[in-house]
């Protein structure tokens, strides 16, 4: 864990010049969480985080840096469970197809479909969330190099997952389907999926949101404020200016579902959902809002809670906490799969 750190730390670095410092709360809040994530959390006071007016090459170097960090979590996934990727292309778009050495039993008939979070400017489709899903589900996972921000602008990264999600969908009639993503991913696929319900295409068979990144206003959800320098990411000056400008046209309006699928009014035939976030979490009210207008909705869902947990927390391999929210999130497609 600490390795992990230390590469994250040493990689941002170089943008401190416009860096946002992670103010942490005293050991008196952390008390009820485990060794391994006070840990974790305390270490996260020398993170930094790239905030506004990024020029080009600080774009660029920022999303190089967090990719050597993922092909680093990559190769150190390989070492804890010896799964096998292959990279292939779909529908035009880059693939990483993510199988463990063993199918689980009752699996094989079972496929994933990932989208990575990254502020929708960085990231690769070998992210942690999908290789122990893939590992620790014991299922094969389709996890999509969707294009990036600034490079292209929204709808882009939707329109492009969601043809894929339509060629595995004709691929692979006969198999059951998860939809599975964290932060920036979620809005990807809530978006995507709600696209491909329009369209009368056939839906997952059960979706996973990751501290999903719904509401691109950026403002008045109750979390933005009381965990604005408690969480790993910062609100002010990143959240709601570098990510939503690189990602978003000026025109875009924010409450419109497609670009905010927290607006969304969902019905009882949009997959069974499971939203996963912490009380720390900048994005927890988001969570908590789409959780109630799925429930209304009549839609099948839950959601988790971990104390203490922060932004993306559930994707730390060795985090007790991270462990028991992934635990309850295969119970949750145990429910939903056959």
């Amino acid at each position: 864990m600490k390795k992990i750190i230390l590469v994250l730390t040493v990689a941002m670095a170089s943008l401190s010049s416009c860096a946002y410092r992670v103010k942490i709360a005293g050991p008196e809040q952390l008390v009820h969480m485990s060794q391994e994530a006070q840990d974790s959390l305390r270490s996260f006071k020398y993170y930094r985080f790239p905030l506004i007016n990024l020029n080009d090459k600080q774009k660029l170097m920022a999303r190089e840096q967090w990719n050597a960090y993922e092909n680093w979590m990559l190769e150190d996934m390989h070492h804890r469970f010896g799964f096998t990727t292959r990279d292939t292309v779909i529908a035009n778009v880059k693939v990483a197809i993510i199988q463990p050495n063993t199918i689980q039993p009752g699996r094989e008939n079972i496929i994933g479909f990932h989208l990575h979070g990254g502020g929708f400017m960085m990231g690769t489709p070998y992210e942690r969330a999908a290789m122990l899903m893939a590992n620790e589900y014991g299922y094969t996972v389709y996890s999509v190099d969707y294009p990036l921000s600034p490079e292209v602008k929204y709808p882009v990264a939707i329109d492009a997952s969601l043809e894929v999600y339509k060629a595995l969908v004709h691929r692979f009639p006969e198999k059951q389907m998860v939809s599975s993503s964290i932060s920036g991913g979620g809005q990807i696929i809530q978006s995507m999926l709600l696209k491909a319900q329009t369209e009368n295409l056939r839906m997952p068979d059960a979706n996973v949101l990751f501290t999903p990144a719904l509401d691109l206003n950026f403002t008045g959800n109750d979390s933005y404020y009381f965990n604005d320098g408690r969480d790993v990411i910062a609100l002010k000056n990143s959240a709601d200016k570098l990510f939503k400008d690189l990602y978003l046209p000026a025109a875009a309006n924010l409450n419109d579902p497609q670009v905010s699928p927290v607006f969304a009014e969902y019905k009882d035939d949009f997959p069974p959902t499971i939203l996963a976030t912490g009380t720390r979490d900048l994005f927890l009210s988001i969570s908590v809002r789409t959780f109630w207008k799925l429930k209304e909705g009549g839609v099948p869902t839950e959601l988790l809670v971990g104390e203490g947990g922060w932004h993306a927390y559930q994707y730390y391999p060795e985090i007790l906490e991270a462990i028991a929210a992934r635990k309850a999130v295969y119970q949750f497609l145990d429910k939903y799969l056959k």
